[in-house]
């Protein structure tokens, strides 16, 4: 977890009495309530089909929604999973980009005798319908074992694999900011594994030179430092990787001044124990080379300061990417911003990138300050681009699995066309009594439309229209169906209209 051990006391101070944020976000946005009553949610990832994994920190537990976002079983408990203290625990997860092909999952967590441990499952059952709850976990292939893991605190914890295929990890400096500044030692590191070439049964782990990717950036010959992207990190509890340019955004947490944001392409030291965000500082036990200060290490893109006092902790999100046909994909001009949040707070914030150089997005209509984007986020633990193209975040205090999705205007209009009129009537409909959904929705000009429905994990059900209508309203009728004319099951459906210069969704119930 991202907790920072100088601010325990005040942490302990805020759970006890925490209460709800109110959700607050621009025009145009939604934060939604996806599903609640889990226990301390800490990440997430997607298989292909549009079943989501989330993973459980205290109690071990990997828990799968069906694609329908409403079905939920368990998976699998892992076992010789280490709970001491507030941060230990299962910390991530993620799946094979190549299923079923690989039918992986990777999962991140503190073991029992003191080492953190980065191990793979083989999925059994039905491992492309997305509606099916046959899927299970087995055979567990340990990939590491062996990072040491002393303290309660600073344990790092995402999985992701990037667009090369590699797996990434993040690993803290287990309470001691000397290990960062030690490429021969896997803490406070960000690591880069190549798992192609393990074998499809057995225990492992494996020795190092089978899961070094050749072109990793420190060619030392220790086996660890072969394996190292990046170092001189504190605690870099989230990270993601852009899908687009390969590049890797690390929140880490910071002791006392700065919460800092990081972009790694390889190779980069960030300068932990001797750096913090701008600052220059000393460490007990270790000495910056050539003296304190002088060194040159690469600067964090974006954070802000902080003070021992107040809790922070910052959790990096996704550097945006649009979905194609996504429901929910946000307008072009969040196409390449990143987004981070802060654990305690809730402030949710985005940077964007000109020309090299990142500074905050512009303030945007309905946005509820003039600093914060959102102010939504409290102890929200992970953040993820989903297959309909909205983000989805896990509630590590409150046990809410949460999403940010568009439903406002795609491109900027007269003013006539920025909110549409869309109905649906009744809603909620009975399935058991047809359904017959009246669609009604209104044209401020003649012009191309299409209506469609969506599930709640974005896929498309049906395209109720699409060609010319005039301008006023019209009329349209949804059986329930979809585009082969089968019933869909009870859950939420979203209407789509989309015409030339305007969007417009609207949420449909379906009762049994």
């Amino acid at each position: 977890m991202p907790f920072s051990c100088n601010r325990l006391p005040v942490i302990a101070f805020l759970l006890a009495g925490a209460l709800p944020a109110a959700a607050a976000v621009p025009d145009g946005f939604e934060n939604q309530l996806v599903r609640t009553n889990f226990t301390n949610l800490v990440s997430l990832d997607f298989l292909p089909d549009g079943r989501c994994l989330l993973i459980e920190h205290k109690n071990a537990r990997i828990r799968m929604l069906l694609a329908n976002l409403t079905t939920l079983r368990n998976v699998l408990t892992i076992p010789e999973v280490e709970i001491e203290g507030t941060e230990k625990g299962l910390n991530g997860i993620v799946v094979d980009p190549q299923w079923p092909v690989r039918p992986y999952v990777y999962v991140h967590f503190d073991r029992v005798g003191d080492v953190i441990s980065i191990s793979r499952y083989t999925a059994t059952g039905d491992l492309s319908d997305g509606f099916s709850t046959d899927f299970n976990l087995g055979d567990r292939y340990d990939i590491i074992n062996d990072v040491v893991d002393v303290t309660r605190e600073h344990n790092g914890g995402t999985l992701r694999f990037g667009p090369d295929g590699m797996l990434y990890a993040s690993i803290g400096e287990d309470g001691s900011g000397c290990f960062a500044a030690d490429s021969t030692d896997l803490r406070g590191t960000i690591l880069r594994i190549d798992t192609g070439a393990l074998p499809d049964t057995g225990t492992g782990p494996p020795p190092r030179s089978l899961i070094t990717p050749a072109d990793n950036p420190y060619q030392t010959g220790d086996p660890n430092a072969d394996l190292v992207f990046a170092m001189g990190v504190r605690n870099p509890f989230r990270f993601s990787i852009d899908p687009v340019t390969g590049k890797l955004y690390a929140g880490d947490v910071g002791l006392a001044t700065y919460e800092e944001l990081n972009e790694a392409s390889g190779g980069e030291n960030f300068g932990w124990p001797f750096r913090e965000g701008p600052y220059v500082r000393t460490e007990n036990g270790c000495t910056e080379p050539g003296g304190s200060g002088t060194q040159g290490y690469t600067a964090p893109i974006g954070g802000w300061e902080t003070d021992e006092f107040t809790p922070a902790s910052v959790i990096a999100g996704p550097r945006y990417r649009p979905v194609p046909g996504g429901a929910f994909s946000f307008p072009a001009e969040y196409d390449g911003a990143l987004l981070y949040a802060d654990f305690y707070s809730g402030f949710q914030r985005w940077l964007v990138e000109d020309g090299g150089s990142w500074a905050p997005m512009d303030s945007v209509p309905g946005q509820p300050n003039a600093t914060d984007w959102g102010t939504d986020g409290q102890f929200m633990a992970d953040y993820l681009t989903g297959p309909d193209g909205a983000i989805y975040f896990v509630d590590w205090y409150w046990g809410h699995l949460r999403r940010l999705v568009w439903t406002g205007l795609l491109d900027a209009g007269e003013p006539t066309l920025a909110r549409p009129f869309l109905g649906a009537a009744p809603n909620p409909a009975s399935l058991a009594s047809g359904p017959e959904v009246r669609v009604g929705f209104e044209m401020p000009e003649p012009g191309r439309a299409r209506v469609e429905v969506y599930d709640v994990a974005g896929h498309r059900v049906r395209v109720l229209f699409e060609g010319e209508r005039p301008q006023g309203p019209s009329e349209l009728d949804w059986n329930g169906r979809d585009d082969a004319g089968r019933k869909v099951g009870p859950g939420v459906y979203f209407l789509r209209l989309d015409s030339a210069a305007s969007r417009a969704s609207r949420r449909v119930i379906l009762l049994p």
